[in-house]
């Protein structure tokens, strides 16, 4: 019960040729704030590509759950960054407060809700957390992938273009290397062979190393990563020198 959100409202982000400037653009410049990223993978598809959120450094802030219960909780909390990321996404999120566990039960996100032993999970930087959204604070860069799975899955990590701080990565002019690699619940990453590799219209598979080669695309695409029995990954991928990438 420690990890699971609810959203009503069914949002889906388009994958492909997608512009994502958002995804590549500069957070929030008010020193009080940490800059964050968040990205939700739904059972089949990526329901909000990766993108900056804004938390705020320090304090507590007052939420209410779908019950309209209020709950005061750190405001730099995962919570905290997934109520203020769904809002930008307009993607609506149901969740309930449990006092005798001081913990929120996350119910569902775009309508999708548990299913057996499988519901709604989340990872910092590819890393498991033992501890519940509410109790799990963000620093400047962190990363949180909430996914649909379950609570041990092993997730799909795009280790290269770039895995850092920025939402997306800036690649080209010439041909790129894909790195991907799998992370464990017990936070043990290897390399991701034979995993499936989308890139606009261009398809690849990754070699024993976890790597695959792709020709840039121009503009802002969505790279995405897919293997059997593994969670996703997602990137928008701006190419060097088009008008949306960042300078």
């Amino acid at each position: 019960m420690t990890r699971r959100l609810v959203l009503i409202a069914v949002t889906t982000v388009a994958l492909g040729g997608a512009a994502v400037p958002a995804a590549l653009a500069d957070a929030s410049n008010d020193p009080r704030d940490a800059n964050t990223v968040i990205s939700i993978e739904g059972p089949s598809a990526n329901m909000l590509l990766p993108d900056w959120v804004a938390v705020r450094r320090t304090g507590t802030r007052t939420v209410r759950d779908s019950q309209g219960q209020r709950v005061r909780i750190s405001a730099r909390s995962v919570l905290s960054q997934a109520l203020l990321g769904t809002s930008e996404g307009k993607i609506a999120m149901k969740w309930s407060w449990y006092p005798e566990f001081s913990a929120p039960w996350i119910t569902s996100i775009g309508r999708i809700g548990a299913k057996g032993a499988q519901g709604w999970n989340f990872r910092v930087n590819s890393v498991y957390q033992s501890r519940a959204a509410n109790r799990v604070n963000l620093a400047v860069g962190d990363r949180v992938t909430w996914y649909w799975g379950k609570e041990f899955a092993t997730v799909l990590e795009i280790a290269d273009p770039v895995f850092g701080k920025a939402p997306g990565a800036v690649v080209g002019p010439g041909p790129f290397t894909v790195t991907v690699n799998e992370v464990t619940s017990k936070n043990l990453r290897t390399p991701s062979s034979a995993a499936t590799v989308t890139y606009g219209a261009t398809t690849a598979t990754t070699n024993a190393r976890g790597q695959a080669v792709l020709a840039p695309i121009a503009g802002i695409n969505t790279l995405r990563v897919t293997k059997a029995g593994r969670i996703a990954a997602t990137k928008p991928v701006c190419t060097l020198g088009a008008p949306e990438c960042p300078s």
